[in-house]
């Protein structure tokens, strides 16, 4: 992050920093669940489960997109080089949005798939937390000259965050009065997709595709293919909600999902071009686990098009592979990019705050010795030996493979957490 990035209209610390205290610990929160949800995993076909459900939106909504509204706040400054719309607007959106979530997830491990009023109010302030986030984030964009492929990335990915959140509470109010003819299951699926692939993956692409080569250092990357990739994505992501939604027809949802698939292909291609032009050849432990994310996305991608053909010998073996293909995108891809990028923008952002103006007058530390190496090393291997553990265990649906994989992602969301907290509660050291 800190190469070739102006950092004049970066916010303030207190902004940015909870959003990371939040989302580790909501992480840590998720690990030790799924020790308790794995008879759960072991019978599922799909996440239409109440502690799946509960577990899914503290993984999505309180690990993953909480760590990234407070990268956002920092990013979008910096990239788009402008300031931030309004820094008390993203304080009241991550009240908002932290306690409708503690509301919403807590409500979902208990829920009946009937009438919830406090499942209703905290998704109502998980709504209007993020009609607040996405009035900051689109108002900071709009004043930017930088008219880049990255920044439409990133606008459009909050535009599909909104639409999933309405979505979402729209299915809430659906189990208590019933008056959509539509399947709760079908709407489940527009909303997951709209969720993973509208928000996630175009936010993931918008900014990878902008920061990567910076942390690689490369040059002259052909832009174009993430040109095409927008449009691809984009379009089958539009004829996959509209399909599900309302026709749901087998070559519908595979020409749908066909466009979805060559659009990350494409951002794949530009990502494997990058790579091999790269002058950094040697890779910290935040770009290995970033890379580890690309490449549990390519299995996301073979996941995703068994789940949307469903070969007929899988479809006897009762396999569940919708679950397995949440697993691999969540804890798989999303989790391994932001364990890896947190490296990347936590200890930049302190190291901001107490030396950025102190360069000069004294030995100061460097970004990557505001945590442990050593640690960080650790959670990788315990997390690249963890995740094949889970995959596996699910698909042969076994309870005690699973918690023995559980165990390894609690090792990495402790160590992690040691992390986090150590560059939190950094001390000034100034030689």
């Amino acid at each position: 992050m800190q190469a070739g990035l102006s950092t004049k209209n970066a916010p303030s610390a207190s902004v940015v920093l909870p959003h990371f205290a939040f989302g580790a610990l909501a992480f840590l929160t998720a690990s030790v669940m799924l020790l308790f949800v794995s008879e759960d995993l072991k019978n599922a076909q799909y996440f239409f489960s109440p502690h799946l459900l509960a577990l899914t939106h503290i993984l999505v909504l309180g690990w993953i997109s909480m760590v990234i509204f407070g990268s956002l706040y920092q990013l979008i400054p910096v990239v788009m080089e402008v300031k931030l719309y309004s820094e008390k607007l993203a304080i009241s959106t991550f009240a908002l949005f932290s306690s409708g979530l503690i509301l919403l997830s807590a409500s979902f491990w208990s829920f009946t798939f009937s009438h919830s009023l406090w499942m209703e109010i905290g998704g109502g302030l998980v709504l209007l937390a993020i009609i607040l986030f996405a009035i900051n984030a689109i108002k900071s964009a709009a004043k930017t000259e930088r008219k880049t492929i990255e920044n439409t990335f990133i606008v459009t990915a909050v535009l599909w965050l909104l639409l999933t959140v309405i979505l979402g509470l729209v299915i809430v109010f659906n189990f208590a009065f019933n008056f959509l003819s539509i399947s709760h299951l079908q709407l489940l699926k527009t909303h997951a997709h709209m969720g993973l692939a509208g928000w996630f993956l175009l936010l993931v692409i918008g900014v990878a595709s902008k920061l990567m080569p910076m942390f690689l250092i490369v040059h002259k990357l052909p832009t174009k293919l993430l040109n095409y990739s927008y449009f691809l994505i984009n379009g089958g992501l539009v004829l996959l909600s509209l399909a599900y939604s309302f026709y749901p027809e087998k070559w519908l949802l595979a020409l749908s999902g066909l466009l979805v698939v060559s659009g990350i292909i494409l951002f794949l291609r530009f990502n494997q071009i990058a790579f091999g032009k790269r002058l950094r050849k040697k890779l910290d432990v935040g770009m290995k686990l970033s890379a580890m994310g690309f490449i549990m996305l390519a299995l996301t991608i073979l996941l995703g098009l068994v789940s949307l053909f469903r070969p007929s010998f899988l479809q006897a073996l009762h396999l569940g592979t919708d679950v397995l293909y949440g697993i691999t995108i969540i804890l798989g891809f999303l989790t391994s990019l932001v364990l890896g990028q947190t490296y990347k923008t936590l200890p930049f952002i302190i190291w901001l705050k107490y030396y950025h103006s102190k360069v000069g007058k004294g030995k100061v530390p460097l970004p990557q010795e505001l945590y442990s190496d050593k640690v960080a090393n650790w959670h990788f291997y315990t997390y690249l030996i963890g995740m094949p553990i889970l995959i596996v265990g699910v698909f042969i649906g076994n309870v005690i493979t699973i918690q023995i994989a559980a165990v390894f992602i609690i090792i990495t969301a402790v160590l992690y957490n040691y992390n986090v907290f150590k560059i939190l509660f950094h001390k000034e050291k100034v030689q």
